[in-house]
């Protein structure tokens, strides 16, 4: 009963302070719902327009995220073309888990009738 009372506080905790900015799991999610959505894999320019960094955050994101093994860097295949950046198993099971946790915040915010 204790568990879920501290797990209700922390709940009620997070809807009440409605961060003002992104998190990094957002960010994160965000990074990965980018490349996941192309399958040659995204280049640096793109994830940064399609999650909405700039160039110092999706440099620090995409290291965390290649150290976390959540994605890996493809050489190019060109000279001419930049490197690309896909998504591996652990990225994907990361972004299953974070869309289960929206689910879970969505019902906990329904109020019932």
């Amino acid at each position: 009963m204790h568990t879920y009372l501290s797990f209700n506080a922390l709940l009620n905790w997070m809807l009440i302070s409605r961060f003002k900015y992104r998190d990094r799991a957002c960010i994160m999610k965000d990074i990965l719902e980018t490349i996941n959505g192309d399958p040659r894999g995204k280049t640096k320019t793109s994830i940064m327009r399609g999650a909405n960094l700039n160039f110092e955050q999706a440099n620090k994101y995409l290291d965390f995220l290649i150290l976390c093994d959540a994605i890996k860097a493809a050489s190019p295949l060109k000279n001419q073309e930049l490197a690309r950046y896909r998504v591996t198993q652990r990225g994907l099971q990361f972004l299953k888990n974070t869309e289960m946790w929206d689910l879970i915040m969505q019902a906990y915010q329904r109020k019932p009738v």
